[in-house]
């Protein structure tokens, strides 16, 4: 373990505030989410990736999907193109599997049981820190597949306005304008920010006309740091979007509003050189209407509160203790009628990192208490052994649950209050190094799970469908990563094979619907001065539509070409083709997805 000298531990005030730790991205790979704590790329014992806001420009990505997608292990599905309906599959986990955060705080549906990713606002985001393999021993339920934790932006130096603005295919248009300052004790950030689209039809059956999308957003972001290190800092975002598609039968929804609304604050006390205190509070609220032109069929609502209260003890230079207690309760609303509509979880958790000898060490372990299913526990072990001093290997374990929701357990009609949380358990082993300029990781892993929730009719040919804990599944998987920068060019790629099994019931032995076997992932990118070129090629394997693997959708390979000139300091152009070769292809079956496009962009982002 590198030596956590207080200067180090000063500047893991916690993943809320992040002062020092987003100061020195750009120098050295800090990570906060894989444990919770500041930590550099070479002492975390985890698989992550981190999308920094310099990677977001340079790809010209709209949404956090398309971003996402390019990472190592992670399959998006998407029923039509920008804003409709998507799901993040990390390692072959589902995305209720997946525990997505802003800046600490928990968003999504309670009643889904998940976060509506086409609606995250990529014009918000810093960076954003993927984790791979499971952490509910830090988070609780829904980190079983990983955390996906993103980072609002921040201001920082002297008072300075930005904007963009873009045209594209499918009469696309963005806009975002901003205003940003600050120094080292004081520091805000306020922006606005609107995406329109008439999208192209996404169903290749039902009504023949274009489904649009329209987002607008706020972000406002205020911080303060007050002698001898202590801080304390507000965040406030709101997304308000509506959405066109196509419904399965004439009188089903064929429009939905979201509104998505983050209100937090969070501070950092320091006790001492060797102890620091972290506490958060927030609210999320996730609403979602539907209507059949303008008649209205229904609506859900999910208040999430949330405290956190964290410890950072320095127990000696090689040692640190990290321990405290997390408070969420969900409230739910409906037009709709649940049986019940809240729920509250507390937790404790406690996280160890030591040095024995050369090697790193990480013990962690939560109690969950919730107030509808009882207590859980959960752990975690890491293992990093330098082989050399340019390899490390790393062996890992963790266990994880997730809760069932509102939905799974009380639908009108439906609901069964007999469940219980699904239940998994990861293993894995990684290899990672850095030679003549190349920094690599491979990783073999295996997550098992049991009790897990499954809807079927109740008999055949009914229509009325109830969840039951009947399902298992085996994950395996391969990822092999690499980066390398010479001069002007960056490289990087990864591959990921995945063999997600399906180990229970009549179909076992099958694999598990809508996950590809195979993703691969490349990105050259070069720099001749004022010009910026690059290229991604993103590639994915078969993926069957159905439990009963009978239909498939067939792997299909993209290719997109960016390009980037500075015309003054604060003033670049940018433009960029997606889908260059025309692909046709389906994530889902059934949806459609876009074409050849194109983007034009030019940006006021004044250094």
């Amino acid at each position: 373990m590198k030596k956590l000298s207080s200067a180090i531990l000063a500047a893991a005030c916690c993943y809320s505030s992040l002062v020092v730790a987003q100061q020195t991205t750009t120098l050295n790979k800090v990570f906060v989410t894989a444990s919770r704590t500041a930590q550099s790329v070479d002492e975390t014992l985890a698989s992550v990736t981190l999308i920094t806001r310099k990677d977001i420009e340079r790809s010209q990505a709209i949404t956090v999907a398309d971003i996402l997608q390019k990472t190592p292990g992670v399959v998006i599905t998407n029923s039509g193109g920008i804003g409709k309906a998507s799901s993040v599959y990390l390692r072959g986990t589902s995305t209720k599997d997946l525990l997505i955060l802003i800046d600490g705080i928990r968003i999504g549906s309670a009643t889904q049981g998940q976060v509506n990713v086409q609606e995250l606002n990529l014009s918000q985001v810093d960076r954003i820190e993927i984790v791979r393999g499971p952490r509910s021993s830090l988070y609780g339920s829904d980190a079983a597949g990983g955390v996906i934790q993103i980072f609002t932006r921040r201001g920082a130096g002297k008072l300075t306005p930005s904007f963009t603005i873009s045209a594209g295919s499918d009469s696309t248009s963005i806009a975002k304008i901003g205003l940003q300052g600050g120094d080292q004790n004081r520091w805000f950030n306020v922006a606005a920010s609107g995406i329109d689209t008439e999208g192209f039809d996404a169903k290749t059956s039902g009504d023949d006309d274009d489904d649009g999308y329209y987002n607008k957003g706020l972000l406002l972001r205020v911080g303060q740091r007050f002698d001898g290190g202590h801080e304390l800092e507000g965040l406030f975002t709101i997304t308000d979007s509506a959405n066109e598609f196509d419904g399965t039968y004439a009188t089903s929804p064929d429009r939905g509003d979201k509104l998505i609304k983050v209100l937090a604050a969070s501070g950092t006390i320091v006790v001492s050189d060797s102890w620091l205190v972290d506490l958060s509070a927030g609210r999320s609220l996730n609403q979602s209407t539907s209507f059949t032109g303008n008649v209205f069929k229904s609506r859900f609502e999910t208040i999430r509160d949330s405290f956190s209260l964290q410890n950072d003890v320095l127990v000696s230079d090689d040692n640190q203790l990290i321990f405290g207690l997390d408070y969420l309760k969900d409230q739910v609303d409906s037009n709709n009628t649940y049986a019940e509509t809240e729920r509250s979880n507390w937790a404790g958790f406690a996280q160890y990192q030591l040095a024995l000898g050369t090697s790193d060490l990480q013990f962690s372990v939560r109690v969950d208490d919730n107030e509808q299913f009882g207590s859980h526990t959960t752990g975690g072990f890491a293992w990093g052994i330098p082989l050399n001093d340019n390899v490390n290997v790393i062996a890992s374990y963790g266990t994880a649950f997730k809760a069932p929701s509102f939905n799974d357990l009380y639908y009108p009609g439906s609901g069964n209050t007999e469940l219980i949380p699904e239940e998994s358990d990861t293993y894995e082993l990684s290899l990672k190094g850095k030679r003549k300029g190349v920094n690599w990781q491979t990783s073999i892993y295996q997550t098992s799970f049991e009790n897990m929730i499954a809807w079927a009719p109740i008999a055949p040919g009914s229509y009325t469908w109830k969840p039951s804990n009947i399902n298992s599944a085996r994950i395996r998987g391969l990822e092999l990563s690499a980066d390398y920068q010479w001069q002007q060019w960056s490289l990087n790629g990864n591959v990921s094979f995945i063999d997600p099994e399906n180990r229970s019931g009549v179909n076992k032995g099958n694999r598990l619907k809508r996950r590809a076997d195979r993703i691969a992932n490349i990105n050259i990118d070069r720099d001749f001065g004022a010009l910026a070129l690059g290229a991604t090629l993103h590639a994915e394997g078969r993926r069957y539509t159905n439990d009963s693997n009978t239909d498939s959708l067939e792997g299909f390979g993209t290719v997109d070409l960016r390009a980037a000139y500075q015309l003054a300091a604060a003033w670049q152009v940018r433009t960029k083709l997606g889908n260059l070769l025309e692909k046709q292809y389906q994530t889902v079956s059934g949806y459609n997805q876009s074409g050849l496009t194109a983007l034009f962009t030019l940006a006021y982002q004044p250094q």
